[in-house]
């Protein structure tokens, strides 16, 4: 009797509402170790493994106050989904946060939580619960009630809400949908809010400022891309394939070519269109020898450092646009050195790295991270309106080039711009003709602050002087290490995480009923039970540990 005074006691806000008195939920900043919190902590993203993203609400909810969560990534890369329910237990005083809700908190009293169906869980998908006075659970998925989750609540204190981002479910966000359960009538202003939190996570695309303006529409055309990652899409712009977009669920995977290679002095400019709070890094921008058309899509590993285990020749670079934003404009070409150069929104060029161009070059983007899309097009070269051909180029810190012709006969000495800037440790990997590894390191150019003036009779020995200085001008290689043959290749040996190994004796991973009984080889992880191992080594071939190749599943009797 007393226990149902205390029920009809609680807040109430009628059955299943939202109280529009009370503020939204958002996530509290005691979460698990592996949990990120974006858009002003109404995102929570699970990062690095499949485990350590149990988070809780901002505040408790009312009796019957629906609680609305919405997908917006589901991975193909684990087993089992968010679990999610209610805690009596303030968050502020949860001293250390465990890898699992379940059976880690729910074994302990005030923590209620249980594992939805991994069939309810799909991208873009909205569930919602609340918890009733009786304690009961009620849950449903996108509009439609399904009845009730779990019973057993305690609602005589205060209630917040215990989520565990689990397995596949990787960014979930709260939602406030106080303004639509709302009778009053609401402005068109309202409207275009609400459905902008209804909807997910958008890429920041429109009203951006204008990119600056590094050159005039009309002296650039579009350039030809092809598509080899997964999560990418290319679309036309003036009848050309030239717009790379990454696919808002995934970071990785957006390589891209250039449908032709690359000529040596063209410009290529990079215009970065739409942009993403939710990640790290951003586009890498790379060459190789390799033909697009000899690539499958997906057959590139997700990782852009291992494209050099490829036989062909790759040379990549990692974050060329840090901090990108909308509008950002980005200019790279490849000089008569081998030098890669880029600037970006007109400042001055720096050296991303030394290729070999003696070679037939494709140009790689990589569209990860931030930056989710890009338009590509090529410069068209302007007639050159000072310097004649046979002019000899000189580094001056004049900020204008100008030119002076001392003789009708004499070479022209032009002062140039300074010298672009160079990237430090720049590494090159390349192949021998005996199939083996040679890691090289491209050091920058001397820098020749000397100013060169003309001279009314300059000999023949002198041009060939000059000639023999552009020559050595370029930056030299130094071999570090000469690597053994592909055919033996090298075998690293998995890091030890004893944090992250499960001791073998407890619940499996996956189905937290049965117990470890198994080992997987190679890695040697001992986390899950033989019945789940076999179906993770069909399903997707990875520990969900390490991440590490499945070869085979060993039964440990004990």
């Amino acid at each position: 009797m007393g226990q149902t005074e205390s029920h009809r006691s609680a807040p109430k806000s009628g059955t299943g509402a939202v109280n529009p008195n009370l503020p939204p939920l958002r996530f509290h900043n005691v979460h698990g170790e592996n949990v990120r919190l974006y858009k002003d902590g109404f995102v929570a993203r699970r990062v690095d493994s499949f485990c350590k993203g149990v988070a809780f609400s901002s505040r408790p909810v009312a009796i019957n106050e629906k609680v609305y969560i919405k997908f917006l990534e589901i991975s193909d890369n684990w087993s089992g989904v968010l679990r999610f329910g209610f805690t009596s237990e303030d968050p502020s005083n949860v001293k250390k946060v465990p890898k699992y809700a379940c059976p880690d908190l729910t074994s302990k009293s005030g923590f209620w939580a249980k594992a939805l169906s991994e069939r309810h869980a799909v991208h873009d998908g909205l569930l919602f619960f609340y918890v009733d006075a009786g304690g009961d659970v009620h849950y449903g998925l996108n509009g439609e009630s399904k009845g009730v989750f779990m019973q057993g609540i305690d609602t005589r204190s205060p209630l917040w809400v215990l989520l565990d981002i689990y397995g596949n479910s990787t960014i979930v966000e709260f939602l406030d949908c106080r303004p639509q359960l709302n009778n009053n009538r609401i402005s068109r202003s309202d409207e275009l809010e609400i459905s902008s939190q209804m909807s997910a996570v958008t890429l920041s695309s429109a009203a951006v400022p204008s990119p600056p303006r590094v050159q005039s529409a009309d002296n650039v055309e579009p350039l030809g891309l092809v598509r080899k990652g997964r999560h990418v899409m290319i679309s036309m712009k003036d009848g050309v394939p030239c717009v790379g977009t990454r696919l808002s669920t995934a970071f990785f995977q957006g390589y891209t070519f250039t449908k032709q290679p690359l000529q040596i002095g063209e410009k290529y400019l990079v215009q970065i269109t739409k942009t993403s709070h939710l990640y790290v890094g951003s586009l890498s921008f790379g060459v190789t020898c390799c033909d697009p058309s000899s690539i499958g899509i997906g057959e590139l590993p997700d990782d852009p450092n291992q494209l050099v285990d490829r036989r062909e020749y790759w040379v990549m670079s990692r974050n060329v646009a840090e901090d990108t934003k909308p509008g950002d404009v980005l200019i790279f070409s490849i000089n008569n050195n081998g030098e890669v150069l880029c600037s970006k929104n007109g400042n001055p060029e720096i050296v991303l790295m030394c290729v070999d161009h003696s070679q037939t070059l494709w140009g790689v983007f990589d569209i990860y991270g931030t930056t989710t899309q890009i338009v590509v097009s090529k410069m068209l070269s302007r007639p050159s309106m000072g310097c004649s051909p046979n002019a000899i180029v000189h580094s001056s810190p004049q900020p204008s080039t100008s030119y002076e012709t001392v003789s009708a006969v004499s070479p022209t000495v032009c002062y140039a711009p300074q010298q672009p800037m160079v990237r430090s440790n720049i590494l090159e990997v390349n192949t021998d003709a005996n199939g083996g590894t040679v890691l090289i390191v491209n050091l920058p150019a001397a820098q020749n602050n000397q100013m060169c003036h003309p001279s009314p009779a300059l000999s023949q020995a002198s041009s060939g002087m000059q000639q023999h200085q552009q020559m050595s001008a370029r930056p030299p290689s130094v071999t570090i290490q000469q690597i053994q043959p592909r055919a033996a290749p090298v075998v690293v040996q998995q890091p030890h995480l004893p944090e992250q190994i499960p001791s073998g004796e407890g619940e499996c991973s996956i189905c937290f009923e049965r117990a470890v009984d198994c080992a997987l080889y190679t890695c040697g992880h001992l986390c899950m039970c033989y019945e789940c191992a076999k179906k993770q080594w069909v399903r997707l071939g990875r520990c969900p540990i390490c991440r590490a190749v499945i070869k085979d599943v060993i039964k440990i009797y004990k």
